[in-house]
């Protein structure tokens, strides 16, 4: 019957069945506790999945990031301008700016309050939980300058400039998020928005993509990929990857993309030894 259950949601979507059959073996050994788990399958019997590995590279990542952070060097605030004539939404825009900086996950960034970032001589944020909290009870999180810069953006705006998009009147509860959202209140299907921070800027990551000449769909988890995968190119020290990442050096060594390196290193052989081969145009 699993079987029968396995393949039906399998063949929508062979991920959720993967995830599907890990509960519930995992239901029945934590809660039944009997022998004989029917919710076990054989590595061989399970579907194939695909790992996301996409990412940002050196020379697509300031691209992007020159079309999200937009500056008016006249008053070192955002340039409002900008993003009203690309239809760019700002709040948005310097929340995936945080998460290419910081590689963050969007939940763990989307709702950060200002009472979680702290300045000072080591600034960083001091986040609830993050996916991985409960096994390595990791919740604080060093910033680097840019990071730092992008917060200190909104920040300028938020309690003295009434046309910025992160100001909102004394006494509104998103003054408290860093990325508050417009839409709260508003009447939705279901009566009104209740969340008070952006939660899903996946539109103008889209188009802030394509801005930047990248043509090729992403997901917005690959702001993740991406911070890995650049901090290991300059680092090359997979301790503190993982580190900053928040997960184990195995976890961050995925996301890292060590073919990176690897690539590198291939193309240090002298195949040829000291001397290169001269290639010929051929007409």
């Amino acid at each position: 019957m699993f079987k029968n259950l396995y393949n039906v949601v399998g063949s929508r979507s062979p991920i959720n069945a993967n995830r599907l059959q890990e509960y519930l073996r995992k239901f029945w050994n934590d809660f039944v506790k009997a022998t004989n788990n029917p919710f076990v399958l054989k590595k061989k019997y399970k579907n194939t999945e695909n790992v996301y590995l996409d990412y940002l590279d050196t020379i697509e990542l300031p691209r992007v990031m020159k079309v999200l952070v937009q500056i008016d060097y006249r008053t070192g605030r955002l340039n409002y301008n900008y993003y009203k004539e690309k239809s760019l939404k700002p709040v948005s825009c310097l929340l995936l700016a945080l998460l290419l900086t910081t590689g963050r996950r969007l939940k763990e960034a989307g709702s950060l309050t200002w009472v979680q970032f702290k300045q000072g001589e080591s600034p960083r944020l001091e986040l609830k939980k993050t996916k991985t909290s409960k096994k390595n009870n990791k919740l604080i999180f060093k910033l680097g300058d840019e990071a730092v810069n992008i917060l200190n953006l909104i920040a300028k705006d938020r309690l003295n400039n009434s046309e910025s998009s992160f100001y909102f009147p004394i006494g509104d509860p998103r003054n408290n998020y860093i990325f508050p959202s417009k839409a709260y209140g508003r009447k939705n299907k279901k009566g009104k928005t209740e969340c008070l921070f952006v939660q899903d800027p996946g539109a103008t990551w889209d188009n802030a993509l394509l801005m930047a000449g990248v043509e090729r769909h992403m997901k917005i988890h690959s702001t993740r990929h991406t911070f890995a995968t650049n901090f290991y190119r300059v680092t090359k020290d997979i301790k503190a990857l993982a580190e900053a990442l928040g997960t184990t050096e195995a976890q961050a060594s995925r996301y890292a993309k060590l073919d990176v390196p690897v690539e590198e290193g291939i193309n240090k052989i002298k195949f040829f030894g000291d001397e290169k081969p001269i290639l010929k145009n051929i007409i």
